[in-house]
């Protein structure tokens, strides 16, 4: 597997990003269950299950997405290849 190395403006934004989410499961998990947070296991539980409930699915998707996207592109043909040039359809009538 390929070590991914990402630009520092990336970085910052995925941080970024991931604070904001951080913030809205801790205020759920604070009004659901505040004994939870504790202690560092109560935590790792809860961010566990935010991760598996709410957060790995959308990532999941929006990758498979993604690809799917991206496979299509590919596959279709592009507007330079699907018409025939003047050139061609002149050396086809020769």
């Amino acid at each position: 597997m390929a070590h991914l190395i990402m630009d520092a403006a990336k970085v910052a934004h995925i941080k970024a990003h991931a604070r904001a989410i951080a913030a809205l499961l801790y205020e759920e998990t604070e009004d659901a269950n505040p004994k939870q947070l504790e202690n560092f296991e109560g935590i790792e539980q809860a961010v566990r299950s935010h991760l598996l409930k709410h957060v790995g699915p959308e990532i999941g998707e929006f990758f498979v997405n993604a690809q799917a996207t991206s496979e299509r592109d590919e596959s279709a043909p592009s507007k330079a290849s699907s018409v025939t040039s003047a050139s061609r359809a002149r050396k086809r009538k020769r």
